[in-house]
């Protein structure tokens, strides 16, 4: 029986550091469960980037949601991020342990003429853990709680950003496709002026007309190709590929949908679920577990224990308790008290900070999305088809030569001009969708409000 003690003694003995390490997959599991009720999103936390899968999954083309799902399991910036909870975690494990037993030892020899050889042991425990401990584990708990919804947020920024930058690049495209019209139309008017002019019909001004505009939009022609390169090096970036201004061929384009919630539904969701407002509010909490955990480090350094003395003749001299504390005399730990009081304030003031930003940038988002929308609708509906109106009227007098070249030109470029003024808007209207959805936290078409 008592063998077995013994090694049951000593199996707990090598068990108990395995208690303080990290299941990996255990502390993944709220960001997991997180970023799968906000953006309907899965996650994983990979050991080492792997830009080889990353460059082959683009090769074929994406989706925005492909897009979404590669930056968040490979951006080797995220990933980084994801092992701030491992850190955290492992600051909540040390806080659960206790001070290791004490044991002091002091062995007297006989010199000349001395009487006897002493041997004196104290061996004790902090029992100043016994309040301390509970009270440490609860403020590197709110850590943990503080770090795991900045990684939230860090996600929900990093969908945020390849978004913009996945629309980013197809707009660039489009903008450059229709720069590349423009030039194609007008390069066909300069051929077509230059023949006519053979034959008498036209003046100088049209040829020096039309040679100056082909060559502007030539320039423009070639800031739209390297603002598309810089598109696409900055998506290679985020997404965490081989950076490069490769194109990547886009599935998705432009798509608008009607505002299913209102901006108060909006606005009452985020301001209590938001990551920034649960991080502030873990911040609060973690402070005042703070305030109760200096307060209980006045008597910081208490003792308990036994203390054994014999002499190497007459055997056991004396056993009795042993008990040692640190006095407060100089520090009472006040400052560590009131530092932990201005962190809850200062927590405090922030919160209110953060859901005023919150609710500033709904309303501002919301807005700005919905005039956006109007603004599509009305060039889609009020101004691209008069132009294009003018176009062929001003087509059918300049080929009966009752209209100057120049005219005719000018209805091609608004036309051209429109365009493009449409497209900004669409792509403005995708951005503002884009932040408020970031500003709401969470998909809101998805949302039970």
């Amino acid at each position: 029986m008592k063998i077995n003690n013994k090694l049951l003694a000593i199996v707990l003995l090598l068990l108990l550091p395995q208690c303080g390490r990290v299941n990996q997959k255990k502390l993944f599991d709220p960001i997991q469960k997180q970023a799968k009720d906000r953006i309907n999103m899965a996650l994983q936390w990979r050991s080492t980037p792997n830009i080889f899968a990353t460059d082959n999954a683009l090769n074929h083309g994406i989706t925005i949601n492909d897009a979404v799902a590669i930056g968040l399991n490979n951006n080797p910036g995220i990933q980084a991020h994801f092992e701030e909870l491992g850190i955290s975690k492992s600051d909540l494990i040390q806080a659960g342990f206790y001070t290791n037993p004490y044991l002091d030892t002091v062995f007297r020899h006989p010199l000349a003429d001395a009487e006897q050889a002493q041997v004196k042991i104290t061996a004790s425990v902090s029992l100043s853990d016994l309040w301390k401990v509970p009270l440490r584990k609860r403020v590197a708990q709110d850590s943990l709680e503080v770090k795991t919804n900045e990684i939230v947020n860090q996600v929900l920024h990093l969908r945020k950003d390849v978004q913009r930058s996945y629309f980013e690049c197809y707009y660039q495209l489009r903008h450059l496709n229709l720069v590349s019209e423009i030039v194609s139309v007008i390069e066909a008017l300069r051929q077509r002026i230059k023949y006519r002019y053979q034959f008498g019909y036209g003046t100088k001004l049209d040829t020096y007309f039309v040679s100056s505009k082909l060559g502007e939009w030539r320039a423009k022609e070639v800031a739209a190709q390297l603002s598309v390169d810089m598109a696409y090096i900055a998506l290679h970036e985020i997404l965490g590929s081989t950076v490069s201004s490769e194109a990547i061929p886009l599935l998705d384009g432009f798509s608008f949908v009607e505002l299913n919630k209102s901006q108060k539904e909006l606005e009452g969701f985020a301001l209590s679920a938001h990551p920034m407002v649960l991080i502030e509010r873990s911040k609060m909490a973690r402070a005042k577990h703070s305030i109760s955990y200096e307060a209980s480090r006045v008597f910081d350094d208490v003792q308990l224990g036994v203390s054994y003395e014999r002499d190497w003749e007459k055997g056991v001299y004396g056993v009795g308790p042993s008990f040692g504390i640190s006095i407060p005399l100089f520090d009472s730990n006040s400052g560590n008290i009131e530092h932990a009081r201005y962190e809850y304030k200062q927590a405090e003031k922030m919160l209110y900070a953060q859901q005023q930003m919150i609710a500033k940038h709904i309303a501002t988002q919301y807005a700005s999305y919905q005039a956006y929308l109007d603004q599509i609708v009305l060039y889609e509906q009020r101004v691209i088809p008069p132009t294009l109106k003018a176009i062929e009227f001003s087509k059918e007098f300049f080929d009966r030569m009752q209209m100057s070249m120049i005219v005719f030109f000018e209805t091609q470029i608004d036309l051209f001009q429109h365009k493009l003024r449409l497209l900004d808007l669409q792509y403005h209207a995708m951005q503002e969708y884009i932040e408020l959805e970031f500003a709401v936290g969470a998909r809101f078409r998805d949302l039970e409000l």
